[in-house]
């Protein structure tokens, strides 16, 4: 299976989120303040910086897997389906998200087995939002950060003490 057009989305989104962290922790993006020699053209590009923002170039040909991807979601023993919400204003536009199919697990026969519970796969993902600029004219792209499902695993059920 070959990622669809929404998961390369994705993980051009998640590749180019993790280079602007790297960069701003290896310190390759400037903070900013202070005087600075340079032209007004250099200092426009460090107050930019300083603001968080960063010119990137993605390449999506460059994060297609070359070999394909076993689908897990329906061969696992807790079986999930994607469910799709999309937003304009958000990078990726369309938001994919797990939902587990069971309340239990799957056995070595194909039967729902109560004694395990289908729980989702929580993940932390970071997309940009499309922002009006301060002017009204133009956009710029926020950073945010979301919990979403990713897929479903099995779990021992939850032991209440009692008192």
């Amino acid at each position: 299976m070959f990622l669809t057009s929404n998961k390369v989305t994705a993980a051009c989104v998640v590749a180019m989120m993790m280079m602007v962290m790297m960069m701003s922790e290896a310190g390759a993006i400037p903070k900013g303040g202070g005087q600075s020699k340079h032209s007004a053209k250099t200092r426009n590009k460090t107050h930019d910086a300083a603001a968080g923002m960063v010119p990137l170039q993605l390449d999506p040909k460059s994060l297609v897997p070359t070999t394909n991807i076993r689908p897990l979601e329906n061969a696992s023993i807790s079986p999930w389906t994607y469910k799709e919400t999309p937003d304009a204003s958000l990078l990726p536009p369309v938001l994919s998200e797990a939902r587990c199919l069971l309340q239990g697990c799957l056995n070595l026969e194909g039967v729902e087995d109560q004694s395990l519970e289908s729980r989702p796969i929580m993940h932390q993902a970071m997309m940009l939002r499309r922002v009006k600029s301060a002017g009204g004219e133009s956009y710029h792209y926020k950073l945010e950060t979301r919990l979403i499902a990713v897929g479903c695993t099995c779990v021992r059920p939850t032991i209440t003490q009692q008192q």
